[in-house]
């Protein structure tokens, strides 16, 4: 892409040096590749959001509806009051939401709180900490990720050793996008970070990922690289 010098002036006054030179690979990069990787960065970035929101809803749901199965409706309620199932990490990151919460309804409901917590606290439940208290129960696993054996080759006895790599590493690129920084530079190669992400989402349900099958852009967008 050809930018005009007065183009690149308004540019150049609103975006940091320090931000443009992680578009800088070579020394012999013209100010245009540098932007135009840029704007491709920004692109690929806005194409991954429906793939990343779709994972987010899906997993917090699927996690809460799985403890709720096996320590009932009200335990994000009921953790708040008395630290049984949560780490001192999660707990704290739980009592913070539900304070902010507090700030603003007099009685959060369970839905409001699931919808606060932070997408690092649902992927830290699927950490190792909580596989004897939560993952190894009887049918855990299955009720959360129950596509999981279409898109991944495990063993039967440690599949949450698969899954928590591949949620921490989408969690990395998701707080990427989210501040704006550089993903397109990616050492694992953005098309294989997004085809992961893609197939943790099909695992927890393949009928909703098709579903948002047609708002998915990345295919697309990732053809224009500059």
């Amino acid at each position: 892409m050809k930018f005009l010098d007065k183009d690149i002036s308004k540019i150049t006054e609103n975006i940091s040096i320090d931000r443009l030179s992680s578009y800088k690979y070579d020394d012999n990069d013209s100010i245009d590749l540098i932007l135009s990787r840029y704007i491709y960065n920004v692109q690929i970035s806005e194409s991954f959001y429906p793939v990343i929101a779709a994972l987010e809803v899906a997993l917090r749901n699927r996690l809460y509806n799985a403890v709720a199965i096996l320590k009932g409706e009200n335990w994000l309620l009921e953790e708040i009051n008395n630290q049984n199932i949560l780490s001192e990490n999660e707990r704290n990151i739980l009592l913070e939401a539900y304070k902010k919460l507090k700030r603003k309804h007099n009685t959060p409901s369970t839905g409001a709180i699931i919808a606060e917590l932070t997408f690092g606290f649902w992927v830290n439940l699927c950490k190792k900490s909580y596989k004897n208290s939560l993952w190894d129960k009887q049918d855990f696993f299955s009720n959360v990720f129950p596509d999981f054996d279409n898109y991944f080759n495990s063993p039967n006895w440690d599949k949450t050793k698969v899954m928590f790599p591949e949620l921490k590493e989408i969690l990395r690129l998701r707080n990427r996008i989210f501040h704006h920084e550089i993903i397109i530079n990616n050492k694992n190669g953005i098309e294989n970070c997004y085809d992961k992400t893609h197939k943790v989402l099909s695992s927890l349900s393949k009928d909703y990922a098709e579903i948002f099958e047609n708002s998915f852009r990345f295919k697309g967008i990732i053809k224009q690289k500059p």
